[in-house]
């Protein structure tokens, strides 16, 4: 016959309960306020680290056997003694935060994280703010964590509550900056912190550039930035808050400049409806065939979608540039006088009146409220020396109407061109005689007139040019990268080693600008590189393989998420 043994681990805690209810052999008295607690030192000991530590350091309270506890309440002292002896615990909503400071305090993990659940259990909007202080007073991990996150989820409606006015500018700071903050609007997480400040001007007007340092105020309205933001005494006392704003004005009063726009506080959190791409359109295919294909490259989540399709196929040596967060595309080998709109509002192509002289290899840039188209090749004209053009032409969004404006002292085409304080600069190209040249012309968009202001160090065609952070830089197709200072002198900056590309994509990216692709004799490139003006190191971008496109335009805008919705995979 087998014999059932009993379990010896509950018999040993039931019994050790049952001489603590019948009140045997008890060797210490816990004292809290006029109740008197007898209890068993080698419990405690055992439960507590630091009922451990105490009775083991020689203090008099080992050795008078009495313990006076400060800042307790006995039935909740009780409740503890009940889970020391037993494993039990009754934790109810009046209870628990009590249970859960004293379990931190007795180095009680095992209680401590009994309550964290069911304190989690129990979140909500009213307490959550009190619990994630609670938490973070008392080491407490997974309900700290908790309560984080369903700030993060419920911000729009915790924000609003005074629990959130007493927050410690540390843990403002944490939230506002999360990238998985949960917000409608960045005009939300902007009153949230304006109605923080104001709550003690005097002891918190000192955190306000901190504050408004990571307040992504380019992604608010400009009504918003007019009305609520720059009547504030708080940003207007504070020489750094109003470069703050005045950065943000910028953003939305110079749409023409937006694409080279680079702040830390232009980034669209995770559930933002909108999100920055790049796209590369148009152009050929590895195969070499004319494709209508418009991709987006989600930066955040490193895919590449299908956008709407190009009206028709642009062939080669095309010219785009961005307005706003749409694209605009003109002439080409197959269509010489198109322009074409990309509305990245409705993810949609919209044909706009052909230009009045067709080109290709022309540039195009915005500046104001207009186009401007530049040089180029219009293979329509029968004499081949007159075929290099000179003319500059002005498309005027507002109207939608060509005019021409001024030519270039030399017909130019195969250059790049770039518009620092509304002045166009053109570097380089192919004249008439086929020559390369290293001639730096600009023209002036406000009195319409043309000068050639310097040279490039060595003549260059096929460059590209780009604005980052007020500088002005060109890279040419052996690598060479050049700055233009404002007294208009051009010198090598770097030189990108083994570096042999043709028309590769240009843009702001980040902390630096990116190489989009491009060429190398019959090879299509799809590493993208990476140059930073700040430390002028260039690197290989990693995550970021272009599809197999030659001859392609590029530009980088802000979309809605909702026109994100088919992948693109490369055959």
């Amino acid at each position: 016959m087998d014999i059932k043994i009993p379990d010896l681990t509950s018999l040993l805690r039931d019994n050790i309960y049952r001489l603590y209810q019948e009140q045997r052999h008890t060797d210490i008295e816990i004292h809290i306020n006029s109740v008197v607690f007898n209890c068993h030192k080698t419990v405690l000991a055992a439960m507590s680290p630091y009922f451990d530590a105490m009775f083991a350091s020689g203090m008099r309270e080992s050795k008078d056997n009495t313990v006076k506890l400060q800042g307790h309440v006995p039935k909740h002292f009780e409740n503890i003694l009940l889970f020391m002896y037993s494993g039990k615990c009754d934790i109810n909503i009046d209870n628990a935060e009590d249970i859960l400071k004293a379990s931190s305090l007795f180095q009680m993990s095992c209680l401590a994280l009994l309550c964290e659940q069911f304190l989690i259990n129990h979140l909500g909007s009213e307490n959550c703010i009190g619990m994630w202080k609670l938490a973070r007073a008392h080491g407490c991990k997974s309900l700290e964590t908790k309560c984080f996150m369903y700030l993060l989820e419920h911000f729009g409606d915790i924000c609003k509550s005074e629990d959130f006015e007493c927050l410690d500018i540390d843990e403002v700071y944490s939230l506002i900056t999360h990238d998985e903050l949960k917000v409608l609007k960045e005009e939300i997480v902007c009153d949230a912190v304006f109605t923080w400040l104001s709550a003690d001007v005097d002891a918190r007007k000192e955190h306000a550039v901190t504050l408004m340092e990571v307040l992504r105020l380019p992604l608010v309205s400009p009504e918003y930035l007019v009305n609520e933001v720059e009547q504030r005494s708080i940003v207007n006392d504070n020489k750094r808050c109003q470069e703050i704003l005045k950065e943000a004005i910028s953003y939305h009063m110079l749409p023409a400049r937006r694409q080279e726009f680079t702040s830390p506080r232009l980034i669209y959190r995770k559930h933002s409806l909108y999100e920055e791409i790049l796209v590369v359109l148009g152009g050929y295919s590895l195969n070499g065939e004319k494709v209508t294909d418009v991709l987006g490259y989600s930066i955040r989540n490193k895919i590449w979608y299908k956008l709407g399709p190009l009206s028709f196929k642009l062939g080669r040596e095309f010219a785009c540039c961005v307005y706003g967060n749409d694209v605009y595309v003109s002439g080409g080998s197959q269509r010489l006088s198109s322009l074409l709109r990309f509305r990245a509002e409705y993810n949609e192509w919209q044909k706009c009146p052909p230009m009045m002289q067709g080109r290709r290899r022309h540039t195009m840039v915005a500046v104001g409220e207009s186009l401007f188209i530049l040089g180029g090749y219009d293979d329509k004209i029968s004499e081949e020396s007159n075929r290099t053009l000179s003319e500059i032409r002005e498309y005027q969004m507002a109207t939608s109407s060509w005019r021409t404006v001024a030519d270039l002292l030399k017909p130019v085409r195969s250059m790049s061109s770039v518009v620092s304080k509304e002045k166009i600069f053109i570097f380089g190209g192919l004249l008439s005689d086929d020559t390369e040249t290293a001639c730096i012309q600009c023209f002036d968009t406000r009195s319409h007139t043309c000068t050639i202001v310097g040279e490039l160090p060595f003549s260059s065609k096929l460059s590209r040019a780009i604005a980052f952070n007020r500088r002005l830089f060109v890279i040419c197709t052996e690598g060479s990268i050049l700055e233009l200072n404002e007294e208009h002198e051009c010198t090598v900056v770097k030189k990108i080693p083994f570096f042999n590309r043709r028309r590769f994509g240009l843009v702001a990216y980040q902390s630096g600008i990116l190489i989009v692709g491009g060429e190398c004799g019959e090879e299509i490139q799809k590493e993208c590189l990476n140059f930073n003006p700040e430390t002028g190191v260039v690197g290989v971008v990693n995550d970021l393989i272009i599809p197999s496109r030659a001859n392609f335009g590029c530009a980088k805008i802000v979309i809605k998420k909702q026109h994100l919705k088919h992948e693109y995979f490369e055959d």
